[in-house]
């Protein structure tokens, strides 16, 4: 047998990388998988069985050999046996079993060993902390005979890990060192700490110089070259290698044992007696990206802008060289003032509440995080910032950056004016994300609009909304457009009325203050389920391209009539008055607020697709349960037609929670007769999840985050579409805000809202039917299918 020794890695970002690797080795035609014998160089112990590296490998390789119909022989596979009650008794198992193994291939140790460089220098599972701790560790690492050993690292929360040791590596006829971006920095010290001035290099077949000048080997080097394999080849390796060997000195036989103290990495001991290929995917050494968020102590920061960041790092979705630098005013935080407070004190917390995640990964995405402070009213105070991003991308030719305003929209423009002045890049690109609320009114969204292109272009403005990255509103184009026959199904010849709800079953605790200003009409209605309706209603665009759909999402909105006051009624659950927040805001304004937590608002279009069509939306808290769908009733069959009278069909769309598109429509009931009372309503369920069982679904700002990264601003709000849903909601929100009458019609917490809003979502077609499809009337507040 061909002995392949492969290794996994900490931490689930590395793990993901290496089980690709392991998926492509497996897709390689040229390998002869039943000459191949495999063993784990490193395993975990005691973690759970899905982050064991032999999860991977039956996940990654064998389960890929296996969709190839190739059935790889189970003894042919060896792995320590993580299940026993220590890591001794696991140590001297695995030992037994791995000396045995090599008899049995008929081998004296590997042919080839894929190993992992972690960014502590470590190699597959020899930690440099744990065998300089002991001078016994680094003799049991290092002995030429073959030995299985028990190593662990960390101080607070111990790994322990089963490996072989550098007596077994070294037996190898190839050894494979796989690096990553965060590893780089510790392969330049390998070579620095192995004197780099020594290395020779000597490009393997086919490889790729990244200096683009040789070193012709050594005789030395020639006469340790392993013989090509007929199983496994170099050349069969997905990526391109580069080869290293320090040259050394070897003393003559039977001279006295030198003692060497432990070298800074155990991948410099290798070195000093084997090739070594290390191969690393293609760093980008011209860009250099820094996200800069500005509020970074808030709660908006703290509870979602790091944590998407954190997953955009795990998935291996942000650029190798980004750094996230968090900025705050000191004053109002004052027990904030360095980095290492701004992490334990606001970001571990919400960090630790993400799933997917290893203390590696933590620690990883740690060690790309900064704390600046600033001040947006004292000038010159952003010069420290800029001065901090000017040394981190030394040495690259674009200094890329992207700015979060996690603040009040009140200090945007003082805070873009100040980055402008004094934190603005001379190369690359400029970037700014803009947090809803956009302005109150449309006077006000066109000042801001006015006032940002001062110092923006609007290409660089990115008005974040989250609902536009809802695993469901990104597929609705998807399902109108890609599927033909929705094209004409979409019409009012077939169409009776359209509902897009929001409901949630809590109020406004924690931030009555700031809804109170706003109102559930410009907090949901005006901006999230506007944007759900332009992607409901609009043509389609001439490409995906941002300015394409954008373009057909402002036609629908030029199309809408502005809303008229009987089209609409507000409500206000019972209880919002007694909020400490509300009762105090009462107090100094000296009357009961009138702000709306509950609204419901019919539109129309003016177009030849939907004239007629009512648009009903509904938006509440302290409601009945917590979702957000999309409810498209069809026209209702004559009376008179085959099967009499039926229920009407439906296409829902359940943007949250449990996302789901379903299609009620009609069948006959198993049975032996046939007639219409036979007819039943059943629902065809198009379920999203199947085919993806395990796959985690990005969350809403992690996409948007992702897309501002790759400049992709399809799914945010351009400054005209901004201004035509200002204009729709203006008149109707001025009638409120300045007469006397529209006071909010009281509802009970955990109901469905005002009883007049149901009337007049029935006046407007809408018909509520039972799960079997038997037509009731009365309160439509159950929205669930």
């Amino acid at each position: 047998h061909f002995v392949l020794g492969l290794s996994g890695a900490d931490g689930r970002k590395r793990r993901e990388r290496v089980g690709e690797v392991f998926k492509t080795l497996a897709e390689r035609e040229a390998i002869d998988w039943g000459k191949v014998a495999v063993f784990l160089v490193e395993e975990r112990f005691n973690v759970p069985e899905i982050d064991t590296n032999q999860h991977l490998v039956r996940s990654a390789l064998v389960s890929t050999l296996k969709s190839r119909n190739i059935e790889y022989p189970e003894e042919q596979l060896l792995m320590p046996n993580v299940g026993l009650d220590s890591v001794i008794r696991c140590v001297t198992d695995y030992q037994t079993r791995l000396l045995n193994f090599f008899k049995t291939s008929g081998v004296e140790g590997p042919h080839l060993v894929a190993l992992e460089l972690g960014d502590d220098m470590s190699i597959s599972g020899v930690f440099p902390e744990w065998y300089k701790e002991d001078p016994n560790n680094w003799a049991d690492a290092i002995s030429k005979s073959c030995k299985v050993l028990g190593t662990a690292r960390g101080a607070a929360n111990v790994q322990h890990h089963i490996c072989v040791n550098l007596g077994i590596i070294r037996r190898a006829r190839q050894i494979v060192v796989n690096t990553h971006e965060s590893t780089d920095q510790a392969w330049r010290h390998v070579k620095n700490a192995t004197d780099a001035e020594s290395f020779a290099r000597m490009p393997s077949p086919g490889a790729e110089n990244r200096t683009n000048r040789s070193v012709p080997p050594s005789k030395a080097s020639k006469s340790l070259s392993p013989a090509p394999s007929p199983a496994l080849h170099p050349a069969t390796l997905p990526t391109t290698p580069e080869t290293y060997r320090r040259q050394t000195s070897f003393s003559p036989p039977n001279s006295p044992r030198r003692h060497f103290a432990p070298p800074v990495s155990p991948l410099s001991y290798v070195m000093k007696y084997k090739h070594i290929t290390v191969v690393q995917l293609k760093v980008d050494e011209e860009n250099y990206y820094s996200f800069i968020i500005l509020g970074a102590l808030g709660d908006l920061a703290r509870k979602k802008t790091f944590p998407a960041l954190f997953q955009l790092h795990l998935s291996g979705h942000m650029p190798a060289s980004a750094r996230i630098i968090g900025c705050d005013d000191p004053q109002f935080h004052g027990d904030v003032g360095s980095t290492g407070d701004m992490w334990e004190k606001r970001l571990v917390p919400y960090l630790e509440k993400e799933t997917g995640w290893e203390q590696t990964d933590l620690r990883d995405f740690h060690s790309r995080i900064d704390y600046v402070p600033i001040c947006i009213s004292e000038p010159g105070s952003f010069r420290p910032l800029d001065a901090h991003i000017q040394a981190l991308a030394k040495g690259r030719k674009q200094d890329n950056r992207i700015c979060y305003l996690a603040l009040p929209s009140k200090v945007f423009i003082p805070a873009i004016q100040r980055l402008r002045e004094e934190c603005w890049p001379s190369t690359g690109f400029s970037r700014v994300i803009v947090e809803k609320p956009f302005g109150r009114n449309r006077e006000e969204a066109c000042d801001l609009s006015r006032k940002l292109a001062r110092y923006l272009e609007e290409s660089q403005i990115y008005r974040i909304d989250h609902y536009l990255a809802k695993t469901l509103v990104l597929n609705i184009l998807t399902l109108r457009f890609a599927n033909r026959e929705f094209g004409t199904l979409f019409h009012t010849y077939h169409v009776a009325n359209v509902r897009i709800t929001f409901q949630e079953d809590f109020g406004v605790e924690g931030r009555a203050g700031y809804f109170n200003d706003y109102g559930i009409i410009r907090d949901i209605m005006q901006n999230h389920l506007m944007q759900v309706l332009t992607l409901i209603a609009m043509e389609a665009p001439a490409s995906l391209e941002a300015e394409d759909v954008r373009d057909e999402k402002v036609k629908v909105l030029k199309q809408i009539r502005p809303i008229r006051a009987e089209d609409c009624v507000i409500g206000q659950y019972e209880g919002y008055q007694d909020d400490p927040q509300i009762q105090t805001i009462n107090k100094d304004r000296g009357y009961p607020s009138r702000c709306p937590t509950f609204a419901v608002a019919v539109l129309y279009l003016d177009n030849d697709r939907w004239s007629g069509v009512p648009f009903i939306m509904k938006a509440g808290k302290g409601l009945k349960n917590t979702q957000t769908t999309v409810r498209v009733q069809f026209k209702k069959v004559p009376s008179h037609s085959l099967f009499g009278e039926q229920p009407q069909n439906e296409m829902v769309i359940r943007i949250q929670p449990n996302e789901a598109i379903y299609y009620k429509m009609l069948a006959k009931m198993p049975g032996i007769s046939q007639k219409a009372k036979d007819v039943r309503r059943t629902v065809l369920d198009l379920d999203l999840k199947k085919g993806v069982v395990g796959k985690r679904t990005p969350e809403a700002y992690e996409k948007l985050i992702y897309d501002v990264l790759q400049g992709q601003s399809h799914n945010f709000v351009r400054r005209d579409e901004l201004e035509q849903a200002w204009r729709i909601f203006d008149p109707l929100l001025h009638q409120m805000e300045n007469e006397e009458q529209w006071t909010p019609l009281r509802y009970p917490l955990k109901s469905g809202g005002p009883r007049a809003a149901d009337e007049l979502i029935m006046s407007k077609g809408f018909q509520k039917y039972t799960p079997t499809g038997v037509a009731v009337s009365g309160f439509s507040d159950d929205e669930v299918a």
